[in-house]
């Protein structure tokens, strides 16, 4: 067992957004990804770029990776907490860029930790996962990202990825800021995706930004009849990561 992961992050804590919010989870934060919330320059100045409404809120932590032996990912907080049963959650950045990686560390927790493990993974929905983690993955949280990100279309629209992910226990959490959110959610994932897998998420990488969104956001999820999801993390701890 040779394989390494560019590990950002290791903590153990509660799920905060979507549909497993409030469970205890160990989050297992990867380095890298594919995409750069905020637009191309936000990685450097913190400010926003090609028509960006918000930012990511992990990229100063995902940026920052070490090569880690897999026996050496979990400390023993997060060792005890996954033999208890929390949920493994693999985010990012972008998990799905170390895909052979992901399954040497899955083989190891079965092996060593716990034989039946609840696998999240968080996903940005532009890489199609393997096979192996298909069938391994017990929930997806896939975050397509929209115009309001700063991405290019041709970067962060996926929809062969996005009708795979569709067809696995999935839900697919979009970050709202105003209608028009809702609008192009209508015309770009409505029709490769099932209805109640959507859950809206107000935009907000603190309590203020968080609070002046959600409930325009919550108002919209119920005149949609969809699922809403808040950031729990962020309304305890006003913490974006690492909590």
């Amino acid at each position: 067992m040779n394989q390494k992961l560019a590990i950002s992050e290791v903590f153990y804590s509660i799920q905060g957004e979507g549909k497993t919010v409030g469970i205890p989870s160990v989050f297992i934060r990867l380095g890298g990804c594919n995409l750069m919330c905020g637009g191309m320059g936000t990685q450097f100045d913190n400010e926003l770029h090609n028509g960006a409404e918000w930012r990511c809120d992990t990229v100063e932590v995902w940026m920052k990776a070490s090569s880690t032996e897999i026996k050496d990912v979990l400390d023993e907080e997060c060792y005890k907490a996954i033999k208890n049963d929390a949920h493994i959650v693999l985010t990012g950045g972008e998990p799905m860029m170390q895909q052979k990686g992901l399954e040497v560390l899955i083989n190891y927790i079965k092996d060593n930790i716990n034989p039946d493990p609840y696998i999240e993974v968080e996903t940005n929905g532009t890489i199609t996962p393997n096979d192996f983690l298909l069938e391994e993955v017990s929930l997806w949280n896939c975050s397509p990202k929209l115009s309001n990100s700063g991405n290019d279309k041709e970067l962060a629209y996926k929809p062969l990825t996005i009708s795979c992910l569709n067809q696995k226990h999935t839900i697919f959490k979009f970050v709202i800021n105003d209608t028009k959110e809702w609008e192009e959610v209508k015309e770009l994932y409505l029709p490769i995706v099932d209805r109640d897998k959507i859950y809206l998420m107000p935009a907000g990488e603190n309590q203020k930004l968080l609070n002046e969104n959600k409930l325009r956001v919550v108002e919209m999820a119920k005149e949609n009849y969809l699922n809403f999801t808040s950031r729990l993390h962020i309304e305890i701890w006003n913490k974006k990561t690492g909590v």
